[in-house]
């Protein structure tokens, strides 16, 4: 009887624990972005990394864009957007995909 409850408990557990993980939806952005140098890119990658919900910020100079890998269920593109434009940049989206890890 004690095993039954004990095997009842851990499975219990370890759906929890699933469901949890799977609302965990990482996302990807990409921003243009009107950066001028390197000083720009390293402010963008140094400052919006630490916005709830981002996970990793990569800026590209030459392109003027940055891509960022973020938790939907902390944030949205529009807020990460607004975070940048709060850095002294304009801001437009180019790309948006899902990426489920």
């Amino acid at each position: 009887m004690k095993k039954l409850i004990l095997a009842s408990i851990l499975l219990l557990i370890f759906g929890v624990l699933t469901s949890e993980a799977q609302k965990n939806e990482v996302k990807s952005v990409t921003y243009e972005v009107n950066m001028h140098c390197q000083s720009c890119k390293a402010k963008i990658e140094r400052d919006i990394v630490f916005e709830k919900g981002v996970k990793e910020v990569e800026a590209t100079l030459d392109k003027k864009l940055v891509t960022i890998k973020y938790d939907a269920t902390k944030t949205n593109p529009e807020k990460i957007a607004k975070a940048i434009e709060k850095l002294g940049y304009t801001v437009k989206v180019v790309g948006n995909k899902v990426n489920n890890e």
